[in-house]
């Protein structure tokens, strides 16, 4: 489960802030004191048992009746729930969703004793008190809503249960015209219905810009006491402290192991990562990491930088992840400032790294000032917040103007973007190696006379409508540089329409002055031939304009291009229009040469 979007009344600068959506790797960005980490600490607040919340928590502006809320709807929802202990039903059935489909709960927490929070399902069901909240009622209320309207359940036979009561009285419902409507089911914290809801919910982790990344926090050593206690109970170390230690330590590197495999994607400048722990025999294990160097240097690595010890608490965020693989979908990072004590590069690296993990399934919510992960993030998950006067908003797309992002976080173009006479921006670093050796191909075999290096021209890969993209056409303009956009159709077959997304960023390149290419197959990968791809050594199987290349033969297919003549070229990019001959490829060559005169 993830959640799709969150609704905030009267908490911290918050006065009301209704339905800020959320996605995978949701980016929140804004200047300091904004409130971006009191919406991270609002979605702890809900995840909380025993809620952290005083008076200190509540909107300056509130009135003294005011209540503080924060709802929640989740999406990416449970195929099947079970309300009574071994019966298989859903959540739409049971009439537990809103009128978008996903899970909302909202959680009250009442002006004169905050931490004792109400629960509330927010769902369309039946308005009629006979027939509304049904999962939420025991046997004998059940009971006594069937004999009000005629449903007998007192000769119905074994296997008639309190799920088929409800489906009766729903049924009945619909025969009888009742309206469906938003409802508000209080929950009880005690009851069937909250236990089962609240077995569903995702884990929600926080890492704040403020925790100390040291290995002896609680924080870090915490996790690994399982694996202390699962050690010291193996029979062969209950013999003498020597196999005991032994194998604890075993135990730990083993785990430490794992988050080494993780920290040395960021950096190099660690060798390797040697758990030495201490032991106290009435109390429980304290070990310490030691880090080795490229020098043979070997110390506890709260003596290394911060830098460092930061990147060991997100190679730690991940090792998190990967324990809990069995539901990968069911666990939600908040990451408060990733950026800190990192240089750029580490940071780039580090935004990989995280739209990795939310690709994976992960939810991941940063807050951030850096230029670098608001830049490589699609404009639809930006939220731009914003405080004036001591009252907080956030602004998203499609009202969110990406020039004041980049005023705000002082992000500038690329500096290679100077180094061209003109730029061509496309959707990856694949489509970069593509229309060179496309261009490169034509211009030996003399169907161009130039190539993009003759011309000074320029690839830079951006994705779609994001941040960057859009700061770059802009200083494009400045420069007084020509541009231009090449994008896939991303259609599935020939009668499947583009993305409208895509139109519209054509649409907005075009009025900027660039000449912006949507092409009519599928993606590049469509172009390759099938000679080309038999010759890899693949299999070749039977595909068309818009056909899953990937998925058929691979990621790596597009590779196929650097071994394919111009004639192959010129044979898969032919089409018929107006009664003439086109060779799509070499066209659009020829359109992009152009934008040098």
């Amino acid at each position: 489960m993830i959640i799709h979007n969150v609704t905030i009344r009267n908490y911290r600068p918050f006065r009301v802030l209704k339905d800020m959506k959320l996605g995978q790797l949701g980016v929140l960005v804004g200047k300091n004191d904004a409130g971006k980490s009191s919406i991270l600490r609002a979605i702890r607040l809900f995840f909380e048992k025993r809620p952290k919340i005083d008076e200190s928590d509540v909107h300056d502006h509130s009135e003294p009746d005011d209540d503080v809320v924060v709802e929640i709807a989740f999406a990416s929802l449970p195929e099947t729930i079970e309300v009574e202990e071994g019966i298989q039903t859903t959540l739409q059935d049971e009439m537990l969703l809103d009128g978008e489909g996903n899970l909302r709960i909202r959680k009250t927490y009442p002006r004169g004793n905050l931490p004792k929070f109400r629960i509330t399902l927010m769902s369309q069901d039946y308005l009629d008190d006979t027939f509304g909240g049904l999962a939420n009622l025991k046997e004998t209320e059940l009971n006594g809503r069937c004999k009000k309207v005629g449903i007998d359940v007192t000769k119905a036979g074994r296997g008639y249960t309190n799920q088929s009561k409800r489906e009766a009285l729903r049924t009945k419902a619909k025969e009888m015209g009742k309206e469906i409507g938003e409802c508000a089911l209080e929950l009880s914290p005690k009851g069937d219905l909250w236990k089962c809801t609240n077995s569903l919910l995702p884990d929600f982790d926080l890492f704040e810009s403020e925790t100390k990344t040291d290995v002896s926090e609680t924080s870090f050593q915490s996790p690994f006491r399982p694996i202390v206690k699962t050690a010291a109970e193996r029979p062969e170390v209950k013999d003498a402290r020597a196999k005991f230690t032994r194998a604890i330590e075993e135990a730990l590197q083993k785990e430490v192991d794992k988050i080494f495999e993780r920290f040395q994607r960021h950096t190099d400048a660690i060798d390797a990562l040697r758990v030495e722990p201490t032991f106290s025999w009435d109390k429980a294990v304290f070990f310490q990491l030691y880090g080795k160097d490229a020098f043979g240097i070997d110390k506890p690595l709260e003596k290394r930088g911060s830098g460092l010890r930061r990147l060991l608490m997100v190679a730690f965020f991940e090792y998190l992840a990967h324990k809990r693989e069995e539901d990968v979908t069911n666990f939600i990072f908040g990451i408060e400032e990733p950026e800190n004590d990192l240089h750029p590069g580490l940071q780039r690296e580090l935004t990989q790294s995280l739209r990795q993990l939310a690709d994976s399934g992960y939810q991941i919510l940063i807050t951030s000032h850096s230029p670098v992960f608001a830049g490589a993030s699609p404009i639809e998950d930006l939220t731009l917040i914003t405080r004036k006067k001591g009252i907080a908003r956030a602004i998203q797309h499609p009202e969110l103007d990406l020039g004041r992002i980049a005023a705000e976080l002082g992000v500038e173009p690329a500096d290679q973007i100077t180094g061209y006479d003109a730029c061509v921006f496309v959707e990856g670093k694949n489509d970069i190696m593509f229309w060179r050796e496309v261009a490169s191909a034509l211009k030996e075999s003399g169907h161009t006379g130039h190539d993009f290096e003759d011309k000074r021209i320029g690839f830079i890969p951006v994705g779609g409508s994001n941040l960057k993209c859009w700061i770059a056409i802009r200083a494009m303009k400045r420069l007084n540089r020509r541009f231009g956009c090449i994008v896939d159709s991303d259609r599935k077959c020939q009668t499947d329409s583009v993305p409208q997304k895509k139109l519209c960023w054509k649409s907005q390149c075009e009025e900027d002055g660039g000449t912006f290419i949507i092409l009519r197959k599928r993606e590049i990968e469509n172009y390759l031939h099938s000679s080309a791809i038999e010759r890899s050594g693949r299999t070749l199987h039977e595909y068309d304009d818009f056909t899953d290349m990937k998925e058929l033969f691979g990621a790596g297919i597009i590779e196929v291009i650097r071994d394919t003549s111009s004639e192959e070229i010129l044979a898969m990019d032919r089409y018929a229009e107006n009664g003439g001959e086109h060779h799509e490829l070499k066209e659009t060559v020829e359109t992009l040469l152009a934008l040098v005169e």
